[in-house]
């Protein structure tokens, strides 16, 4: 029995999208691998019994998710480019109810979001392989990208317990800094020091590099990440210690995509509000490539050029998408 096509999201699905807009504890790779598997769900392949129509219904409430999903992260290019280009080989949509072309298309889409999800292990592996020989026996780290800390475990493993020493901003708002700096001395092998964000200037002296990862690379290589990154690059810089950024190229964001900087909850700075004060809890902030060292990917170290070319090709994915 054929019923009317839709693009009304399943509720686990719309669900899933409302957590990936409200996180506030991962990093911009957890919540691109995430969007993937939600659309990896969403386009799996066709159920016995599966009525007439409901292929394509399941075309267009992918093309929705993809879109939802697209402008949820504004500071986070990689969950907009993750989507983008799951869904760049479901265009053009097919006209009208047509199961058998919707069917092909979910299916392509499907392999592309397994191939997604399954690549961000590897991805982190290769980021530590080319980042590995610029690390030093004493980092400094703020925020909490899954990428850093892959390196981080990675790197206390290969040394001698303790000789690793890892120096970790609390990262407020959000204090995700610390939430990293137990998961480090869980795992073991490196001396973990957690200090205010305020206190880059007393401890970055004892750092051998800065290591961070990105929420977003923008095309001219300036880096959006975490707030608090610029003022510790700035730090770095006068202090002569080097800042690497590790993150996945899918972090590179469109010429055209706009500099956006997410704010959240102000009663996360101010629980109790004060008279003729307002509370501004942006997350994220730009640190100019000029403060930047090296940018370190799965590709390996990221060159200018390479950075605006692979920043055009996200342009063309996301324009697939649409307004």
């Amino acid at each position: 029995m054929a019923r009317k096509p839709s693009a009304a999201l399943p509720p686990r699905t719309a669900k899933a999208i409302r957590e990936v807009k409200s996180d506030r504890e991962h990093g911009a790779s957890w919540l691109a691998r995430r969007s993937a598997q939600i659309l990896e769900d969403l386009s799996r392949p066709a159920r016995d019994g599966e009525e007439d129509g409901a292929a394509y219904s399941r075309l267009l409430s992918l093309q929705s998710a993809a879109r939802r999903l697209a402008g949820s992260r504004p500071s986070m290019a990689a969950v907009a480019n993750t989507v983008a280009y799951i869904c760049a080989d479901i265009y053009p949509l097919p006209a009208g109810e047509n199961d058998a072309g919707s069917q092909q298309r979910l299916a392509r889409a499907h392999r592309r979001a397994q191939k997604v999800d399954d690549s961000w292990s590897g991805a982190a592996a290769a980021i530590f392989t080319h980042a590995r020989p610029l690390l030093g026996a004493t980092l400094y780290t703020h925020s909490r990208s899954g990428t850093v800390e892959y390196a981080l475990t990675r790197l206390a493993q290969e040394q001698e317990a303790g000789k690793l020493k890892v120096i970790v901003s609390q990262s407020h708002p959000g204090d995700e800094g610390i939430s990293l700096a137990a998961t480090l001395a869980q795992a073991g092998g490196a001396e973990v020091v957690l200090v205010a964000d305020s206190a880059c200037g007393l401890f970055i002296g004892d750092a051998a590099a800065v290591v961070v990862g990105a929420d977003s690379v923008r095309s001219d290589g300036g880096v959006v990440n975490k707030v608090g990154t610029l003022p510790l690059a700035l730090v770095a810089r006068e202090a002569g210690v080097p800042v690497y950024v590790l993150c996945e190229t899918l972090k590179v964001a469109s010429p055209r995509s706009t500099l956006t900087f997410e704010e959240m909850d102000s009663r996360e700075l101010l629980p109790t509000p004060l008279p003729g004060v307002t509370a501004r809890n942006i997350y994220f902030e730009l640190t100019p490539h000029a403060l930047i060292t090296e940018i370190i990917t799965e590709q390996g170290i990221l060159t200018p050029e390479e950075t605006l070319a692979i920043s055009r090709r996200a342009e063309q994915s996301l324009a697939l998408l649409g307004p």
